[in-house]
């Protein structure tokens, strides 16, 4: 029974974490996971360890890339959208 208790004490902590980190801004928690992840890998000389920080690390760039896409995007539109924008401004000036 004791270690029942343990293991729900274990996922109470791991999910408080998770929750923490889900409203730090993403850098931050993107350095927090690399900086696991190689404290893991350097620390944990099992081979499975050093899989998964590599994994994790993968991971993290795989999502930053990611991001970095949909901040270009976002951007592009943004711009597009204000193109537009003074286009027809113009254009009603224009037409008075």
């Amino acid at each position: 029974m004791a270690s029942r208790v343990r293991a729900t004490g274990t996922n109470f902590i791991l999910a408080s974490l998770l929750a923490t980190l889900s409203y730090l801004p993403f850098q931050l928690v993107a350095q927090f996971t690399l900086i696991v992840c190689v404290l893991l890998f350097v620390v944990d000389p099992f081979p499975t360890s050093r899989l998964v920080s590599v994994a994790g690390v993968a991971v993290v760039l795989a999502i930053t890339k990611a991001r970095q896409h949909f901040l270009i995007l976002e951007a592009n539109e943004e711009e597009l959208q204000q193109q537009q924008q003074s286009v027809n401004a113009t254009h009603d000036d224009k037409s008075d």
